[in-house]
């Protein structure tokens, strides 16, 4: 019986040393960007299965500066200034920044490592944290950490914190059973000298057309609805709707299917669409793979400007 109450105890001590450790390593990451005046990260952001890595860069300063290049879109923001660069149109808007646009912005997944650099508390109501295997990534050693993320639809990451930094490299998002997506830097800066004001200054492309920025938030249905015919319609049409839902014309869309409605005007967060094609929800849609992350942003932003018809 004494042995059996050791092994059981050695078990509890151990995982309370361990629960102990990923608390401290979270800490120091937090401690690291919320320290630091300026951010800099070269990464690859990937949805698997099925998607190929796709390159993207992140600066972040104090006094809420950022700015995020994508292969689509490049989103700055200089304290006083948001502009949103689309490059599949051309097109950019120029609006006042709000309190708002930092906290829209750090919800996006390819912000999530090192959203601890603005928020106070990143992990208060992450759940399950816990140390994972330590390895080398990219010739660089890193520890995992797995978190539970609070929240609907239940999402799990795991952070690979650098040994060296004491900050994350990237992290593993997993969306559902079969569904994650990987970002890993290629290149990371932290620094407690205070980024350039050209790191935040946002030049007009050549030829770029300036646009009313409710007009840059809200998507024409036009471009939905080719979204969907080419993604969509070959199970979800007006003949044979699987799962009720017919989104092959805007009245279908917005009726919904067996699960209830798709499509919360105004709220791409709250939209159940939003989450399948997201891989936050069950079934992943479409099956065959994630739509680009051009395609689902232009839904979100459709459904953000209002879901409307024209």
């Amino acid at each position: 019986m004494k042995i059996h109450f050791l092994i059981g105890f050695t078990g509890i001590l151990g995982a309370v040393i361990a629960a102990q450790s990923a608390d401290s390593l979270l800490e120091k990451h937090t401690k690291q960007l919320q320290d630091a005046k300026s951010l800099s990260v070269q990464y690859t952001f990937q949805n698997l299965p099925g998607g190929g890595p796709l390159d993207y860069t992140l600066k972040l300063g104090k006094d809420s500066k950022y700015r995020l290049e994508t292969p689509d879109e490049t989103i700055v923001a200089d304290g006083t200034t948001v502009w949103d660069f689309k490059k599949a149109d051309n097109t950019y808007s120029q609006a006042q920044q709000g309190t708002d646009d930092l906290k829209t912005f750090l919800k996006k997944d390819a912000v999530l490592p090192w959203a601890a650099f603005f928020v106070k508390e990143p992990f208060k109501d992450a759940t399950g944290i816990k140390v994972g295997a330590s390895r080398v990534m990219k010739g660089k050693s890193v520890t995992e950490v797995s978190i539970n993320l609070p929240g609907k639809p239940d999402r799990s990451a795991t952070l690979f914190i650098d040994t060296t930094l004491g900050v994350a490299r990237g992290m593993s998002l997993k969306m559902s059973e079969d569904k994650q997506i990987i970002l890993m830097a290629k290149e990371i800066t932290v620094s407690t000298d205070a980024p350039q004001d050209s790191d935040f200054a946002f030049t007009v492309p050549s030829g770029a057309k300036k646009v009313d920025p409710s007009v840059a938030s809200a998507a024409s249905f036009d471009k939905v609805a080719a979204i969907f015919k080419s993604n969509c319609t070959g199970c979800h049409n007006s003949t044979n709707p699987r799962a009720g839902l017919d989104l092959s014309s805007y009245q279908g869309v917005m009726a919904g299917g067996q699960g209830g409605q798709e499509v919360s005007a105004g709220d791409p967060d709250g939209s159940r669409i939003m989450a399948f094609l997201k891989a936050n929800g069950k079934p992943i849609m479409p099956p065959r793979g994630a739509l680009a992350d051009g395609d689902i942003q232009t839904i979100a932003s459709w459904i953000k400007g209002g879901a409307k018809q024209n």
